[in-house]
């Protein structure tokens, strides 16, 4: 009898590992918009770094203070830079695939508010995370399959 529990538990959680590493599978290679709110005190500095693919964006405005902003190509390339500014909005399409920097640098003596989104690729550790998912609902479906009744 505990066998027989034993192996419909051991199929119902192997099947749940596929199915949920099958759908983390998938959506790890999407696109992602995510948000860039947030503030940067005097004298601080907020770098950020999405991962895009060609023709991703980001749009983002910063205001509240004087500051220096900085932003490269993933090959170091500096595409936009701005000292002493006071506010702006910035308009990002990527022309070349990978991980951008933006760089922006509270030089003045009250926060600063930035505020956006961009789209970024999800990070590559998740597909793994995911496949070990469903290979270990394989090994738990194999086990449970010693519990079937003979």
């Amino acid at each position: 009898m505990l066998a027989g529990k034993m192996f419909y538990a051991a199929i119902a959680a192997g099947i749940a590992f596929i199915a949920i590493g099958a759908a983390s599978s998938i959506y790890s290679g999407t696109v992602i918009d995510v948000p860039l709110d947030g503030t940067v005190r005097p004298g601080a500095q907020d770098i950020i770094t999405p991962d895009m693919n060609v023709g991703n964006t980001a749009s983002f405005t910063v205001s509240g203070s004087m500051y220096n902003i900085t932003i490269r190509e993933p090959d170091g390339q500096v595409i936009r830079s701005e000292g002493n500014a006071r506010s702006g909005s910035y308009d990002l399409t990527a022309s070349k695939a990978g991980e951008y920097r933006i760089e922006i640098v509270n030089v003045g003596d009250t926060d600063l508010t930035i505020t956006g989104h961009a789209q970024t690729k999800s990070n590559p550790l998740g597909l793994s995370g995911a496949l070990m998912l469903v290979i270990t609902g394989v090994i738990v479906i194999g086990l449970g399959l010693r519990f079937r009744k003979h």
